[in-house]
């Protein structure tokens, strides 16, 4: 058996700057206040979708989800969105948001061809609690998943809305095997 290739991954901050970057990649729907705010008139109360789900996953649901694992192994893509509402406890063990910056498509290509590097992934240090970074639509088909950095702390939680039924497509890395670099945030 290959001997495993470690992909470093430099996390950064959860900024709003970085967040916008992402949607304008077309990775995340952002959820925070005056985004989706619509044209209400005097006496109008207005409603708009920001997306509707698949009816072949069922109906929506509610998780609760607490990472307790440095390795990234439930990373991979879901065929249609879900929602990421980080409310949770800051003083626990710090927790990373991968996002694979190119398609899952292109992601395995790169796996298979031996090209895949640090710089497909963004590392998110996930920030809890703000309205400007912390709610958010991740769309479908785009590989992600989340590890923690044990510093004896509690395990963080988050919850998630997702349908039902909505399967996880692990992204098989092979010799491949992520992990945040401990050496401080990239810029």
């Amino acid at each position: 058996m290959n001997a495993k290739s470690y992909l470093e991954l430099k996390p950064v901050e959860m900024t709003e700057d970085v967040m916008e970057d992402l949607e304008r990649r077309g990775l995340i729907i952002r959820l925070c206040p005056h985004h989706d705010a619509l044209d209400a008139q005097p006496g109008e109360t207005l409603s708009q979708s920001i997306y509707e789900p698949k009816d072949a996953y069922g109906p929506h649901k509610l998780i609760t989800v607490t990472v307790n694992c440095e390795d990234f192994a439930g990373f991979g893509t879901h065929p249609d969105n879900e929602e990421f509402i980080l409310i949770g406890d800051a003083d626990t063990q710090p927790m990373y948001l991968a996002i694979a910056l190119v398609s899952a498509d292109e992601l395995d290509a790169k796996i298979s061809a031996g090209t895949v590097t640090p710089d497909d992934f963004i590392a998110l240090r996930v920030k809890y609690n703000n309205p400007r970074v912390s709610f958010f639509v991740m769309k479908a088909d785009v590989p992600h998943g989340e590890a923690i950095v044990d510093e004896g702390k509690r395990p963080p939680s988050f919850y998630v809305t997702e349908s039902r039924d909505l399967p996880l497509n692990h992204t098989a890395f092979r010799n491949y095997h992520l992990k945040i670099q401990k050496h401080g945030m990239r810029d």
